[in-house]
């Protein structure tokens, strides 16, 4: 399995649940990447690392203290990958699964 970089992947998962804290994409990415590379991202501080690199270069935008969203420079850098309609995808079912918890 070819490893994806940790910025690729940092913005894959905030992609599909932003608005999101720090803590949010890491407790997500075990159910958007493959276990094993999830875990030595988030053990390994990779994410942190990314989520570091992302604010300096100001490629999240902040909403509120501690929640960030991808800010419009970045939103190329998943969605040219073809990953449009998987990222609509899995969002339209996290939404639905969230209105079916809230109920």
């Amino acid at each position: 399995m070819k490893k994806i970089d940790p910025l690729f992947a940092y913005f894959s998962i905030l992609a599909v649940i932003q608005p999101a804290r720090i803590q949010d994409i890491e407790a997500s990415a075990q159910q958007l990447l493959s276990p094993d590379y999830a875990k030595m991202l988030v053990e390994a501080g990779h994410l942190r690392a990314a989520h570091e690199t992302a604010r300096e270069r100001g490629l999240v935008i902040q909403v509120r203290r501690g929640v960030y969203f991808t800010a419009p420079k970045a939103r190329h850098l998943v969605r040219r990958e073809g990953l449009e309609r998987s990222i609509d995808n899995r969002r339209l079912f996290l939404m639905k699964a969230q209105r079916r918890r809230y109920k």
